[in-house]
């Protein structure tokens, strides 16, 4: 069996901490978002400028609200048949962003999870 160096485990450690790093950070993202779908109306006053549906990558909406513009990442079911009454964006004050009710599920969080678990399968092994 070939011997682990010390520059080999410093590798996969890093590769472990930045994993977890990531995992974490979308978590309190996705955990901000929902705390504003809980605790916010979701917002009436803006216009809708631009619909971009798209097959492969993500789809778009531009809307104006409260004289700015913002691109909103929509599923693509919602962009095909859009109708703006049955589509709720909200409001994040703190970041200043706009995003859809449904931008914010956990399924996107677990590949991230799955892979930093991975990475500590890998750790324990390469030790």
């Amino acid at each position: 069996m070939k011997s682990v160096t010390n520059k080999e485990l410093i590798s996969v450690i890093l590769v472990n901490i930045g994993l977890l790093a990531a995992a974490v950070y979308m978590w309190l993202i996705y955990d901000h978002r929902q705390t504003i779908i809980k605790s916010e109306e979701p917002i009436q006053n803006y216009s809708v400028l631009e619909v971009n549906c798209r097959r492969r990558t993500s789809s778009s909406i531009v809307i104006e609200f409260n004289g700015k513009r913002y691109y909103v990442g929509i599923s693509r079911d919602k962009c095909v048949q859009f109708d703006p009454q049955k589509i709720k964006f909200f409001y994040d004050k703190e970041r200043d962003k706009v995003y859809e009710e449904s931008g914010a599920v956990v399924r996107h969080l677990v590949p991230n999870f799955i892979l930093y678990l991975c990475s500590c399968i890998w750790l324990s092994i390469v030790r």
